[in-house]
């Protein structure tokens, strides 16, 4: 048995209540994976921008945030996709929102008009 590519965990960030998880990786040159994990809210939201602004641009021509584990998503949280999306575009680089398995964002989402925010870009 061939083993999966490795993705290389650069950062881990957990809040003091455990609501929250943030990892980043880097699953191939270029490349960042930020896959989230539990409640986004006005709290954990301020990491979630922190990482995001710190990882798009030139670190990453392309940045993949993985919401697939997120139970609750405000719109704390949405700010935070917009400003990276935003930063993404100045830098010339692409934000990859996955949030199909996870019913919390896609439920914000489509409250959206279809050009604010796309769930994947």
């Amino acid at each position: 048995m061939v083993p999966g590519p490795r993705h290389e965990l650069t950062a881990a960030w957990v809040d003091a209540h455990g609501h929250c998880t943030i990892h980043v990786l880097h699953p191939r040159p270029g490349t960042v994976l930020v896959r989230v994990a539990g409640e986004i809210d006005l709290g954990t939201a301020r990491k979630l921008d922190e990482v995001l602004q710190s990882r798009v641009g030139p670190e990453a021509d392309e940045v993949v945030v993985d919401l697939g584990a997120v139970t609750f998503f405000s719109v704390a949280g949405l700010n935070s996709l917009l400003r990276a999306r935003l930063l993404a575009d100045t830098a010339g680089a692409r934000l990859t929102i996955d949030a199909e398995r996870s019913r919390a964002v896609r439920r914000l989402f489509a409250l959206l008009p279809a050009e604010s925010l796309s769930p994947a870009r």
